[in-house]
């Protein structure tokens, strides 16, 4: 049993090992063929038949039942390690309507064993190459994504590109994809159109590489971006996700990217959009699991680039900037931790938060930032030798990006332990930049303000500045900057100063301990200064206030003058001392002392001179104006002292002139003195209404007869004050208000009348009035003033006096030394006595120089006038003196004058009575003889009341006389009459002579043979007469009974009349009046005529006659 078994057992060993053997044996040969087979096939493409094609696509559909895959041709390769995989040509993938997903121009793919030997094509690696694909962005931001070139490609929709990506997950759910490790897309070629910026982008030969590892799932990128120019930038993405999950990690690193290409990616970065540069960087974000953005990191490189919101605005240049940023779009919220700037206009640090203002579609319209500057190095557009450095700065700003416009609400820099406080507004729009910004300082140092004012920003202001403000502090600085580009840039600097020590002029001393403000605005600059001091070489210091400086225009160059206001009140010593600094010299071109008087002097004014360099002083100008209070003054004019509470000065170029009320040894006076300074050497002027009354007169010594002058009036005085001769006066005066009397020859002007009084000449040790006028209330006088060496009147000169109408005549008045009366001397000229008005005077008891008259007429009536008329005359009573004349230019006669009722009574005698009748145009008959002719006058008219006395005359070729001696027959005395002439011993008349007719109230003629009386009325004018009287022949003998007649009458006459003219008379004799007696020839002829009226008085102002002791018709006046 044992050995059955055993060989039972044995034998069942031996089969197994036989079969085992050949087991193994065929499995060798099995194998060793598939070895070969194998070997043969290792990396050694296969050509897939059409049929086999075919099975796969079905086989693959039945997989992937959603999408059906075609392909050209299909090549099978073996890799080492048993591994196949396919190589696929011109891969179409479609949905089963046909419409293309996708389209390749190669595929490889290798599959997984497991699933073969499980009868599964699983693809473990694919890799994909030439694939044309298109993404856009629409203007919601959706994104669409498509592979295809067809006609109608299918799209892949999704809300963000994480979630287009995050797709992927369905499809490597599928059982096909299960055993997916990667994919590699090479070739790729993608354009992005982003509707929403309007710009478009073209990634070419990209590679994409996904990456499988159980649940994770992760996305990597290089891509090289063209946007339409010369440069290609290239870009590096990351994708990394749960497949399943909604969450995920992804980042982009870039290069080179053009700025407003990464603005339109994001509101995050839609800030970039004003650049133009380009960027360098790497942005990290997520999704989480509901889908909504985490927070977003950026690291960016900005390039060397400028800042330019659009074309028309100038670009702003920069040479790089580096930013590290978050951006949480919950907040909208843009959180800088670092953002460094360095270019050549400014270098800084900026940290902060930036809120964005996102609409609805997703777009930036604003931002709100809250930042803080720090470490800041300026000098933009390298306004400054060496940049300046500031510590930092806090910023409130928001900006909006259509258009862009900046609105700086708050930038407060800190530097120098002072705050800087700007605000304003930046906007670029079509025409360019335009910007509004102003800015507060609280204080600085006049020594950091020019470290901040820039060298090239308005050079002569900046300069002025360092040149002339020496000490001083600066608060309340205010700055303001605008620019519009259509017109030129506005700038505006103000500035309140303290404790300053400034300089307007070189040649002045400096305003210290000044206050006050200054401004800088359109290229204006203005030095304002509220108080300050000033020291002048002499005198007080003078108080400043409400001064300026001025520069019109600081960007002109030698452009306009700088101008300097000062007002100022101090002692008029320290004015005039400050005014006689160089250029302007006033005090020393009038040649006046600076010491002038002993005032107090309110001034304002200016100076305008050349800011350039090197100008000549000279071409400084200036011009003050102001008062002077409370005056004293011995040195103005000299000699006398000048009181004044208030006079206005002005001084300029041109000339200084003070005016103003005040008195002059106490003269009132209004006037002006002026000092001409444009003209080397040329006289200062002055010119002042005076007080012209007694005490006037008195205060300068000029002595008048008392009574002379009364009220008071004004009078215009002027003085020519030139260096190196005598002054030049001149009084000019209407005399209202003025009463002048001059009684010696009756005139008054009174105070109201209107008149003139003027008069000029020199004032020098010895004073001479070469003109001398005065006019008024019928006087007209014109003539000169000459004074001896002594200063004593040599004599007034009058070459034409005139008063009223009876007065026109030539005269001196010659001084007899001082205190004595002056000798009047008529050289020429004419008075009319009918008319003449000489004063009703009382003696003055002082013996004075008799008056000498050489007259060129002297009219007594319209008839008579005394010609070539000299004399000699006494003026204490009126004109009281003796002459001779020639009457008519005809017989000589002589004369006395004697005052009379306010005119002139005239005595003439002659030893020619017949030529003085014949001269008078009276009686051309009468021959011989001697005359006596007294003329009283009447009133103040031209009337006389007449007396003529002749003796020894005789009548010959007298046609009326003949007429006569013919009607009474006495034929002897016709051929007297015809021969020698009828000779009377004595004439006599008495008549009233007025302008035009001589009233004849008695008159008579007695001789030897014939005696005459008459009466009656001569006309002048005319010629015509209507005379009577008695005719009595042989007087000797009848006029013996005389007293009972008339004078020239006989006890026998025959009375007469004459009529007609003295060409053509007409006589008529009455020869019956022979028969009446004396006493009784009245009945036969008609009473004397009346004398006519002279202003009211009929009476005759003749004394009565006395033959017998011949009484003079006046009382004989001899004299004093």
């Amino acid at each position: 049993m044992s050995d059955d078994t055993s060989r039972r057992k044995y034998r069942k060993r031996q089969r197994l090992w036989q079969a085992t053997k050949w087991s193994l044996l065929t499995i060798v040969v099995i194998v060793a063929a598939l070895a070969g087979t194998a070997i043969y096939m290792i990396r050694s493409p296969i050509v897939v038949p059409n049929w086999l094609e075919t099975r796969i696509e079905e086989r693959l559909a039945r997989d992937l039942p959603m999408t059906r895959i075609k392909f050209g041709e299909m090549v099978l390769i073996v890799d080492e390690g048993w591994r196949p995989r396919v190589r696929l040509q011109n891969v179409v993938v479609s949905n089963p309507a046909g419409a293309e997903f996708v389209a390749f121009r190669e595929v490889r793919a290798s599959f997984s064993m497991r699933g073969l030997i499980e009868g599964s094509i699983q693809p473990r690696d694919i890799s994909l190459s030439g694939v044309v694909a298109n993404l856009r962005r629409d203007s919601d931001g959706r994104v669409a994504l498509s592979a295809s070139a067809g006609q109608a490609p299918v799209e892949r929709r999704a809300a963000t590109m994480p979630q287009l990506i995050g797709q992927l997950d369905a499809a490597f759910d599928t059982p096909a994809l299960s055993r997916l490790r990667s994919i590699e897309l090479r070739a790729l070629t993608l354009r992005y159109s982003d509707l929403r910026a309007g710009r478009a982008w073209t990634v070419d030969g990209g590679r994409l590489l996904l990456d499988r590892e159980g649940k994770t799932l992760r996305i990597s990128a290089e891509l090289a971006v063209l946007a339409g120019g010369a440069n290609v930038t290239t870009l590096s993405a990351n994708y990394t996700s749960q497949i399943g999950d909604t969450a995920s990690q992804f980042g982009v690193s870039f290069e080179g990217v053009a700025s407003e290409d990464i603005a339109v990616q994001s509101p995050a970065f839609a800030w970039l959009k004003v650049l133009r540069a380009p960027i360098s960087g790497s942005v990290r974000s997520g999704l989480d699991e509901d889908g909504s953005f985490e927070p977003l990191n950026a690291t960016l490189q900005i390039g060397a680039g400028v800042v330019q919101p659009n074309p028309s605005a100038t670009p702003i240049p920069f040479e790089g900037v580096r930013s590290y940023f978050r951006y949480l779009p919950d907040e909208k919220l843009l959180r800088f931790d670092d953002l460094s700037v360095q270019s050549q206009w400014v270098t800084g640090r900026i940290q902060g938060d930036a809120t964005l203002g996102i609409d609805d579609v997703g777009k930036l319209g604003n931002l709100v930032a809250q930042v803080r500057l720090r470490d800041i190095v300026a000098n933009p557009a390298g306004i400054y030798a060496d940049p300046i450095s500031i510590a930092g700065a806090d910023v409130d700003a928001r900006i909006s990006f259509n258009p862009f416009h900046l609105s700086l609400g708050r930038m407060d820099i800190t530097d120098a332990g002072t705050t800087l406080n700007i605000s304003g507004d930046l906007g670029a729009g079509e025409a360019g930049w335009q910007v509004a910004v102003d800015a507060g300082l609280n204080a600085i140092s006049p020594e950091r303000l020019l470290e901040l004012w820039p060298q090239n920003a308005k050079i002569k202001t900046r300069k002025w500045v360092a040149e002339n403000v020496y000490k001083g502090s600066l608060n309340n600085v205010k700055m303001a900057f605008r620019l519009d580009p259509e017109q030129k840039p506005v700038v505006y600097l103000g500035f309140d100063f303290q404790r300053a020590e400034v300089r307007f002029l070189r040649s002045m001393p400096n305003l210290t301990n000044g206050r006050g403000h200054a401004s800088l605005l359109e290229n204006r600059f203005v030095v304002s200064v509220d108080e300050a001091q000033l020291t002048p070489p002499e005198g007080d210091p003078i108080q400043i206030s409400g001064s300026s400086f001025i520069m019109p225009d600081v960007t002109v160059k030698d452009g306009p003058p700088g101008i300097v206001r000062l007002n100022g009140s101090t002692k008029v010593t320290s004015v005039l001392s400050l005014l006689n600094l160089p250029p302007l010299r006033v005090m020393d071109k009038a040649n006046l002392p600076v010491a002038i008087a002993d005032a107090t002097a309110n001034l304002s004014g200016t100076l305008a001179f050349p800011m350039k360099k090197g100008s000549d002083p000279k071409l400084t100008i200036f011009d003050f104006t102001g008062d002077i209070q409370d005056v004293h003054s011995d040195v103005l004019v000299k000699g006398r002292s000048l009181r004044a509470k208030n006079l206005s000065v002005r001084a300029s170029n041109d000339n200084i002139t003070i005016n103003g009320q005040g008195t002059i040894d106490g003269v009132g006076f209004d006037g002006s003195w002026s000092q001409p300074l444009d003209k080397p050497g040329a006289s200062s002027i002055v010119r002042a209404d005076v007080v012209l009354d007694q005490n006037t007169l008195d205060t300068f010594k000029v002595t008048l007869p008392a009574g002379t002058v009364s009220g008071q009036g004004n009078a215009r005085f002027s003085l020519d004050l030139a260096k190196g001769r005598a002054p030049l006066f001149a009084i000019d005066s209407d005399l209202k208000g003025v009463r002048l009397s001059v009684p010696q020859i009756g005139w008054v002007k009174p105070a109201a009348v209107v008149g003139k009084l003027t008069a000029s000449g020199t004032l020098g040790p010895v004073p001479q009035v070469g003109k001398l006028e005065i006019s008024g209330a019928g006087l007209n006088a014109k003539g000169g003033v000459d004074l001896a060496g002594d200063g004593s009147l040599d004599k007034v000169h009058f070459n034409r006096l005139k008063v009223g109408n009876w007065m026109d005549i030539a005269v001196e008045l010659i001084g007899k030394g001082a205190g004595r009366p002056v000798q009047i001397v008529v050289r020429d000229g004419s008075i009319d006595m009918r008319q003449a008005q000489f004063g009703k005077t009382k003696p003055s008891g002082i013996a004075g120089p008799p008056m000498l008259l050489n007259l060129d007429q002297l009219q007594i009536t319209d008839k008579i006038a005394l010609t070539k008329m000299k004399g000699s005359f006494d003026l204490a009573r009126g004109l009281d003196g003796r002459f001779t004349a020639e009457l008519n230019q005809g017989t000589v006669v002589s004369g006395r004058v004697v005052p009379q009722n306010g005119r002139s009574a005239i005595q003439i005698q002659s030893s020619d009575a017949g030529g003085v009748l014949r001269s008078a145009n009276m009686v051309r008959q009468v021959m011989g003889g001697n005359l006596s002719l007294t003329l009283l006058p009447v009133g103040t008219g031209g009337a006389f009341d007449g007396r003529a006395e002749m003796t020894d005359v005789r009548i010959k070729n007298a046609p009326t006389i003949a007429a006569l001696v013919n009607a009474v027959s006495v034929v002897g005395l016709i051929n007297e009459l015809n021969g020698d002439g009828i000779y009377f011993d004595a004439v006599e008349a008495d008549f009233r002579m007025t302008p035009n007719r001589v009233t004849l109230t008695q008159a008579s003629a007695t001789g030897a043979s014939l005696g005459i009386s008459m009466d009656g009325v001569f006309s002048t004018d005319t010629g015509r007469m209507a005379l009577q009287g008695v005719i009595s022949p042989v007087y000797m003998l009848n006029g013996i009974a005389s007293f009972l007649t008339r004078k020239g009458e006989g006890l026998v006459g025959f009375n007469y009349s004459i009529g007609g003219t003295t060409q053509q008379p007409s006589v008529s004799v009455n020869p019956l009046s022979a028969l009446a007696p004396g006493f009784l020839r009245d009945i036969f002829r008609a009473p004397p005529p009346k004398l006519p009226e002279v202003e009211g008085d009929t009476r005759s102002t003749l004394p009565p006659s006395d033959t017998k002791t011949q009484k003079p018709v006046v009382p004989r006046f001899e004299g004093r």
